[in-house]
């Protein structure tokens, strides 16, 4: 993956501060030839007002550039510079062949993209801005880079790399290999998926199959059952449905193991990477969502069974968008739990009505229309005058459009999940 560009900047930044550093030694060293107004100790404090010495410029310059990383170590370490000033200027040295052609890349695309027909567009266009074998090729550049760094200069302990924050329940050692291994599989899929793209074939199927029982194999070897568990309940597909549905459930760390053991194994069959072809596909789209919705109304049913109704019911209300809406909201606006449950009440209780009054077979057309009107408009002081206008009206625009429709009549039905579905009139044909 691409360096991140402020990384970048933050070594320049450092090397030019180990500059400065370098010419402050060189001053005390009798590198520098400077005017003779000022004595040495005083210009070496005002280094930027010297000038470097044809011979020293070449010198300094050679140092800087030079295409041996461990010489310009043990140089840099020769004159005495401290040593995360050593490796921050080594690891920009070693970094500059990716970087080059970072930017090379870059601009190439940058003027294909001038040059593209952006009017139109191909299924077989390639992911993301690179393709998938200049992806492999900075992939390459960057592990030849990581492993040159550690080769010369060890491994960084005082600060942790992305692995060892991704997986901070494994060793340093354990994290960087799993994390070779999933960008490893990672491009295996990628190029895989970006032929299958718009014309699956059945061969396809059986290529990411293969490459999901290779990656399972390769990470079961890698971690000892405990490892693996720990890795699961944090970075599988699973884990990642389940912490977005408890962003909006106080669940206890308990309740989140318990459904997450409930959940994994319909997830493991349904949300694979060799599954993806079903819905790549329109002939086995139907079938596969059609089973995959059986699946999970069993998975829920042992769901609501272990919560009990009290907890499931939050627990579904916490995965809905309009309830994770409200505390995005809360969140940003500082606003407590009480507002949140009043405004939410506010919410059931006008769908609630909605469908009551929806199904009402002794109301007309015309008196539900005129029912639905007073209703939203009731919810919608009520939503304003506990959150404020702003907030209430931005609340309603961004997750109760259902609310706005009331007023324009319909069906209303409450889906098993508790969302709020206005099946507008068709118009009549003139």
């Amino acid at each position: 993956m691409p360096m991140p560009m402020n990384k970048t900047v933050k070594l320049l930044l450092i090397l030019s501060i180990a500059v400065n550093a370098i010419w402050l030694i060189g001053a005390a060293s009798g590198w520098f030839s400077f005017g003779k107004t000022a004595g040495a100790a005083a210009q070496a404090k005002a280094n930027a007002s010297g000038a470097l010495s044809p011979k020293v410029a070449r010198e300094m310059k050679a140092l800087l550039t030079s295409k041996d990383a461990a010489a310009l170590r043990d140089k840099l370490r020769a004159l005495g510079l401290p040593e995360d000033v050593v490796r921050n200027i080594v690891e920009t040295r070693i970094w500059s062949r990716y970087t080059a052609r970072y930017r090379e890349l870059n601009e190439a695309e940058r003027q294909a993209a001038l040059q593209r027909q952006y009017w139109r567009t191909s299924p077989r266009e390639d992911w993301g801005i690179y393709t998938s074998d200049k992806r492999s090729e900075l992939t390459a550049l960057r592990r030849e880079a990581e492993k040159q760094i550690s080769q010369i200069l060890g491994k960084d302990d005082e600060t942790p790399g992305y692995s060892q924050m991704r997986y901070p329940f494994l060793s340093s050692d354990k994290a960087d290999q799993l994390s070779e291994i999933q960008y490893d599989y990672y491009q295996m899929r990628d190029k895989v998926r970006h032929e299958v793209t718009g014309f699956p074939m059945p061969g396809d199927d059986a290529k990411l199959k293969l490459i999901d029982e290779e990656y399972k194999r390769d990470v079961d070897a890698l971690l000892t059952p405990d490892e693996k568990a720990a890795n699961d309940l944090r970075n599988s597909t699973t884990a990642y449905r389940l912490q977005r549905a408890f962003g909006g459930f106080d669940g206890t760390q308990e309740e989140y193991m318990t459904i997450f053991a409930l959940q994994q194994e319909m997830d493991d069959k349904y949300t694979s990477n060799s599954s993806m072809l079903a819905r790549m596909s329109g002939a086995n789209m139907t079938e596969y969502y059609r089973e995959r919705t059986e699946a999970q109304k069993e998975v829920d049913a042992q769901i609501k069974e272990t919560l009990g109704d009290a907890r499931y019911a939050e627990y579904v209300r916490g995965q809905r968008e309009d309830y994770q809406t409200l505390l995005a909201a809360a969140q940003r606006f500082n606003l407590g739990a009480d507002t949140v449950a009043q405004t939410y009440q506010v919410r059931d209780d006008t769908a609630n009505e909605a469908k009551r009054i929806s199904n009402d077979r002794s109301l007309s057309t015309e008196q539900k229309n005129e029912a639905f009107a007073a209703l939203a408009e009731q919810a919608t002081g009520q939503i304003r005058a506990t959150l404020g206008d702003d907030v209430g009206n931005a609340y309603i625009d961004n997750a109760l459009v259902w609310l706005k429709n009331l007023p324009k009549g319909g069906t209303v039905t409450i889906s098993s999940r508790g969302n709020v579905i206005v099946e507008q009139p068709k118009p009549k044909k003139p």
